[in-house]
């Protein structure tokens, strides 16, 4: 628990920090994501919790697998010279990379399954480039902040850019999804809508293609830039702010359900157990917050108190 001055400390750093909507950015504009978004469509109190209340979640090995797979490939494609990886240093970049955070609650043999897993995953990608002409893409990781009207941005970040001899762009985004999407799926994805959007926000043109490489079965699907709905992302993301703004946040029971950090806590399942152990994460690490504030707090008061002594004996005075 936290000590006297500890609490000191703290109260202390919280008068210094403005209060301010844990939505908005510096300049007051919603700050918003496609996984944002789509957290919402999905559940207005499950966005609540996550991104409103920030309450704590589950180490989730499955984030942590695609999270894994995420970081090799951005490492396989992020160099300076088209000289495609070997096999053996593409398996060193995964174990170098693998994430274990979301493994911290299950057994250690699901651990090592998974990881196998994702090296036969790497290994399958790797033949597969093996037998294309390796090359650059015009980007890996691209950041956007796409602005949007009544002060709404939308951010992200695009996992590959491709660009052809043509100088066209295609933009691929990873999926670690055990089945692939259908076409129609594909070309319906606001995610994908939002990606060409930013493109030509970035490069001054549009993608010629948005494709879901889904790694897990090894298949990439791909639409031509027409097939999507462009002039409905602004429609869309603009609903989803109006709610989000007017704090809606009714429950939505869903398929979704069973692998919701919230449920113990969710208005409509309060007959099931869980709840305080759902509540007793976040209070765990609201006091790990708590406890590091202070020691930074103790720090910058002892160089803000030494940095005039320092100042004056370096002028001479003694003082």
């Amino acid at each position: 628990m936290s000590t006297d001055e500890d609490d000191i400390d703290v109260a202390w750093a919280l008068r210094e920090i403005t209060e301010q909507d844990p939505l908005l950015d510096a300049d007051g504009r919603l700050r918003l994501s496609f996984t944002r978004i789509d957290t919402f469509g999905t559940c207005p109190r499950k966005f609540r919790y996550q991104y409103v209340d920030a309450l704590a979640t589950r180490p989730a090995p499955q984030l942590s697998f695609g999270s894994s797979i995420h970081a090799v490939l951005e490492w396989l494609y992020d160099r300076k010279h088209p000289v495609l990886p070997t096999l053996d240093e593409t398996l060193q970049a995964l174990y170098d990379r693998w994430d274990v955070t979301g493994y911290a609650e299950v057994p250690r043999e699901e651990q090592r399954v998974a990881y196998e897993h994702a090296r036969e995953i790497i290994a399958r990608f790797h033949r597969r480039v093996e037998t294309e002409r390796f090359q650059l893409p015009a980007a890996v990781e691209a950041w956007f902040e796409l602005p949007f009207p009544d002060d709404v941005v939308v951010i992200g970040a695009i996992d590959r850019i491709d660009v052809d001899p043509d100088g066209a762009l295609h933009v691929i985004d990873y999926k670690t999804n055990r089945k692939a999407k259908t076409r129609h799926q594909v070309a319906s994805s606001l995610q994908l809508a939002i990606y060409a959007l930013a493109t030509r926000e970035l490069y001054g043109h549009a993608p010629a293609s948005v494709a879901l490489d889904f790694v897990v079965p090894g298949v990439r699907v791909s639409v031509p830039l027409e097939e999507l709905d462009l002039d409905g992302v602004a429609r869309r993301v603009a609903d989803a702010a109006r709610r989000i703004r007017a704090r809606e946040d009714t429950p939505t029971p869903n398929r979704l359900c069973d692998w919701c950090d919230f449920k113990p806590i969710c208005p409509e399942w309060r007959e099931i157990d869980g709840a305080e152990t759902t509540i007793g994460r976040s209070r765990l690490e609201a006091e790990e917050i708590r406890r590091r504030i202070a020691r930074d707090v103790r720090r910058l008061r002892s160089i803000e108190a030494a940095l005039p002594l320092v100042r004056s004996e370096l002028e001479g005075t003694g003082a």
